[in-house]
């Protein structure tokens, strides 16, 4: 005896759902153009209830990869879309490095800094932050002596 109720999901809406899955229609879009509630649609996606969604999407996107990695032309469209959906594979480098790198971590470390060691860094700071606006001073009229007001370097 099978357990549960029957599947509302057929063999068809699914080949309809993972298709729309692969044109990056939302959950709410695919759910209103298939009939069925988003939240279904949402652990469809995933492979939560039917895995054979998550198969015939990935089986939408096998020729266009192959395409792409024997070094054929693809339209922009789908470049663009696999870029955005598997960014970690398919961007630029760095945007790859930015995901790397975009980890935060909690740090609970307080620094105490009493008044007379305040004035003690500021007063060590100032002749450091004098020396910066020197250089940027004699580095301003270089920048924009070329007189083309573009504010490049000169060749």
């Amino acid at each position: 005896m099978p357990k549960g109720r029957p599947t509302i999901i057929s063999k068809a809406k699914a080949a309809r759902i993972a298709e729309l899955i692969w044109l990056a229609y939302t959950d709410e879009q695919i759910a209103a153009l298939v009939g069925i509630s988003y939240k279904t649609i949402q652990r469809a996606r995933h492979g939560h209830i039917c895995p054979d969604i998550k198969k015939i999407a990935l089986e939408y996107e096998e020729p266009f990869r192959k395409k792409l990695w024997a070094g054929g032309p693809l339209a922009a469209g789908v470049c663009w879309m696999l870029e955005r959906r598997y960014p970690t594979q398919f961007a630029k480098p760095e945007i790859q490095l930015s995901f790397q790198h975009n980890s935060f971590t909690q740090n609970n470390l307080q620094i105490n800094i009493t008044r007379a060691e305040i004035k003690e860094i500021e007063a060590e700071a100032t002749p450091v932050r004098e020396t910066v606006k020197k250089m940027f001073a004699s580095y301003r009229p270089t920048l924009l002596s070329n007189g083309n007001g573009h504010g490049e370097a000169p060749s």
